[in-house]
């Protein structure tokens, strides 16, 4: 089963995004020059990152192996289904379980530590999850899937060099990936070349045109150089695409707050969004839906009284 870009990269909330407001170039110009800092726990991996490290080998570094299905017992074909299913209704701690369950009944089955490492990354447990994945590509080099997800749980950890070389792996192995594409575009905008970055989050797209987190992703970057226009419609388009996923809506009502000043379409992003954090209970969500809401009522109340 190959997971889809929501799986891995909606695990990055939407806190911080506030901010990029101000550092934003306001002419809507994708340009090399565009103000594309990178985040705290970025910096000194960035600082070190050339640009040629980007540049795909010309061939992978493992050799192929098979994996076994969970094939053992019926019931553990079961327990592999139950744990997906926890997993795509957002019950990550009891799809943790169960895929301790299938990893408990079948070690040497790769995607059972792969499944467990995407509920611990939606978790917020990116070093647990990385030592999973580490088991899953051992048991099976071929797996593009681990190698992106790793790039991904690397990234939270702040070692950009070795997200790029999992993505870069995981882009050899399965070219038709979005995952990798996506982490390729956020070191590339860390690293400040935005009009390559654009060029990895238009492929995203293009490699997952229904997928809503494409779009996300795009249309964060989009807003972070100014281009306010095009992040709304991207912004848009996630929700069309990923309805139940709060952060584009917490995004979107960011964009309407600080530039367009529509504060009642903010309003409504923020509660929608809210309203998604509560089931399953998400505190991130409602935490940064409680703090847009108390600015909007400041904004609201500042343009009163002028």
């Amino acid at each position: 089963m190959k997971l889809k870009v929501c799986r891995w990269l909606e695990v990055f909330s939407a806190v911080g995004l506030i901010a990029l407001v101000a550092c934003s170039s306001g002419d809507g110009s994708v340009s090399d020059e565009a103000d594309m800092t990178p985040g705290p726990a970025e910096v000194i991996a960035t600082a070190e990152l050339q640009p040629e490290t980007i540049a795909a080998p010309t061939s992978a570094t493992a050799e192929p192996s098979a994996t076994p299905e969970p094939s053992s017992t019926n019931e553990n074909v079961r327990n592999y289904a139950r744990a997906h299913s926890y997993l795509n209704r957002g019950d990550y701690v009891q799809a943790e379980r169960q895929f301790s369950v299938v990893i408990e009944i079948e070690p040497q089955f790769a995607r059972g530590w792969e499944g467990r490492a995407s509920a611990l990354m939606s978790q917020g447990k990116s070093a647990e999850a990385i030592s999973d994945l580490d088991r899953a590509i051992q048991l099976k080099p071929d797996l593009a899937s681990a190698y992106a997800g790793r790039a991904v749980a690397n990234m939270t950890v702040g070692d950009i060099l070795g997200a790029n070389q999992d993505a870069v792996q995981a882009r050899i192995l399965d070219p038709s990936d979005p995952n990798a594409v996506i982490v390729l575009g956020r070191i590339l905008s860390g690293a400040g070349r935005a009009a390559d970055a654009l060029e990895m989050f238009n492929e995203g797209v293009e490699l997952a045109p229904d997928e809503g987190p494409a779009y996300w992703w795009r249309g964060r970057f989009l807003f972070q150089i100014g281009s306010y226009d095009l992040a709304l419609g991207d912004f848009s388009l996630a929700i069309e695409y990923s309805p139940v996923s709060a952060e584009p809506y917490l995004d979107r009502a960011t964009l309407y707050m600080d530039v367009f000043q529509d504060f009642e379409l903010a309003r409504a992003d923020i509660e929608e969004a809210h309203s998604l954090g509560e089931e399953p209970r998400d505190r991130d969500i409602l935490d940064e839906s409680d703090a847009l809401l108390e600015r909007l009522e400041q904004l609201i109340a500042d343009a009163a009284s002028s």
